[in-house]
């Protein structure tokens, strides 16, 4: 049986597992990611897993979801502003250098729409948005089953869509962009601050959290949530218009065990979207939750390798 090592590197994980062919996984496992002299580093992190699993297992390629913007025709790191050192990193190059393995890379957030469309939540559609929420919102658009690259490779990115006119500012460098609001570090700000309000000191909670507060009623927790919420459904309201699609999929941490919270937008959302495209809940959550990015680069892998048939 042929194999495939897969990667989903990210800012604080490099999450790696082994799959076959038809993509069934035969193990997975996570280790922190290099931190310093990371154009060394990670690619000596990366050969030293793949020599390993050679000894037991017939690789024949690996395959690769990143972190940062990707140009995946050339498997090259565009800029990344989570590694320090990692933009400009010709990864497919320099791991086909030292293995002789064929190499794909593509960003994480695209991988795990696409891992979602093989074997998860998007199978069998063809015209979806697929969201992730964490400390910024990543989003890729799928037309006719294809992702929408741009021309630079940079197409989709729904989270730097201003919604707010000279609102909070963001890293991008713009003010009132859409994930200033609706992703989960916007949320986990919010009641923060509307405890500070109340004369309360919260140093840290997750998004999580917030959600066991809300379903306890607690009235902070409550009111913050409803104004993420309307956040969220103005943003989707925006692409429902724009793009039509089958169905717009959440991934990203919060939504695991949150079925609460996919259905409470999709609500939201009908009162906000012109009548003639309410066809029903379009919002869904993620299926294969974080290991989206290992079945994207497997599935990339393949394609590349013609060993799937799309």
């Amino acid at each position: 049986m042929d194999y495939i090592v897969c990667f989903d590197i990210g800012g604080t994980f490099i999450k790696f597992g082994l799959l076959d062919r038809n993509g069934k996984m035969i193990f997975k496992d996570k280790a922190m990611t290099p931190k310093s002299n990371l154009q060394k580093s990670l690619p000596e992190f990366l050969v030293k897993r793949v020599k390993l699993l050679q000894n037991d297992f017939q690789i024949v390629g690996i395959g690769i979801s990143s972190c940062g913007l990707i140009n995946h025709e050339r498997g090259e790191v565009l800029f990344s502003n989570n590694l320090p050192g990692y933009s400009g990193m010709k990864l497919a190059e320099i791991l086909f250098n030292q293995l002789q393995l064929p190499v794909s890379v593509e960003n994480d957030v695209k991988s795990a729409c696409l891992g979602e469309m093989w074997k998860g939540a998007i199978q069998g559609k063809r015209n979806v948005v697929f969201l992730t929420l964490g400390t910024g919102i990543g989003s890729t658009i799928v037309i006719d089953g294809k992702i929408v690259n741009g021309s630079h490779h940079l197409a989709g990115e729904l989270g730097h869509t201003v919604i707010v006119s000279e609102g909070r500012p963001c890293g991008c460098g713009r003010k009132g962009c859409y994930e200033r609001y609706a992703a989960t570090s916007a949320l986990v700000n919010d009641f923060i601050e509307e405890k500070k309000k109340h004369g309360e000191v919260v140093e840290r909670i997750s998004g999580e959290e917030i959600f066991k507060l809300v379903t306890e009623e607690d009235p902070i927790a409550l009111s913050v949530y409803k104004k993420f919420i309307r956040f969220i459904s103005i943003g989707l309201t925006n692409v429902v218009h724009l793009l039509n699609p089958e169905a717009i999929i959440i991934g990203g941490g919060i939504t695991e065990h949150a079925d609460q919270f996919i259905q409470d937008i999709n609500i939201e959302l009908k009162k906000e979207i012109m009548p003639i495209y309410n066809q029903g809940n379009i919002v869904y959550p993620s299926h294969l939750g974080n290991d989206a990015g290992l079945y994207g680069a497997c599935y990339i892998l393949l394609k590349k390798l013609n060993k799937l048939q799309v």
